[in-house]
């Protein structure tokens, strides 16, 4: 399941770097000289299972691509992450990379805990760099609504058999107490 998440992240980043390319009006870029410097920046979820889970953590990782012929510099990446929804436990979701060079890439990793269960909008990432003096700026692929589960449906998902265990410790208690007993009894 983890080599098929990480298969399917891969291809979103290709397809956000496809986008950027050939698609300018997607995200809020800028125009000097006739050169088009375009930054994308993909923020990833990356979850340890399958589900993500209330009160687990889970991996963000935030990387942000020159997919230009100019540097940019100044490239600033402010997320909101909203302390009433996850708390951050690891990293800082806002970030400043003093220069990206052309077709570089600068990626780190946040790490939040998701405080409620349902389907959790996630807001896009802000990110702003100066070129040519001018200040620029554009948001982050958008990863939709989050469907995170609750911590108690999640046990009842992976809990395999617990149920049956009790009920099978339940019946068998009576057929090893019994002999138990009367042999303690007839001592």
């Amino acid at each position: 399941v983890a080599a098929m998440v990480r298969f399917v992240a891969g291809w979103r980043i290709l397809l956000v770097v496809f986008a950027a390319l050939t698609s300018p009006s997607v995200w809020v870029l800028g125009e000097e000289n006739g050169t088009k410097p375009r930054l994308v920046l993909a923020r990833k979820h990356v979850p340890t299972s399958a589900i993500v889970v209330e009160g687990k953590q889970l991996p963000l990782v935030y990387e942000v691509y020159n997919v230009a012929d100019v540097p940019a510099v100044g490239v600033t990446v402010k997320d909101n992450i909203d302390p009433a929804v996850f708390t951050v436990v690891e990293g800082d979701a806002n970030k400043r990379i003093p220069e990206l060079k052309p077709n570089e890439s600068h990626s780190y990793n946040v790490t939040v805990i998701p405080l409620v269960y349902g389907f959790v909008d996630v807001p896009r990432a802000i990110v702003e760099y100066t070129i040519a003096g001018r200040t620029k700026k554009m948001v982050s692929s958008s990863p939709g609504p989050l469907n995170v589960t609750s911590a108690g449906a999640y046990l009842r998902a992976t809990s395999y058999y617990l149920k049956e265990w009790t009920v099978f410790f339940l019946v068998t208690i009576p057929f090893v107490a019994v002999p138990g007993l009367y042999f303690h009894s007839h001592k």
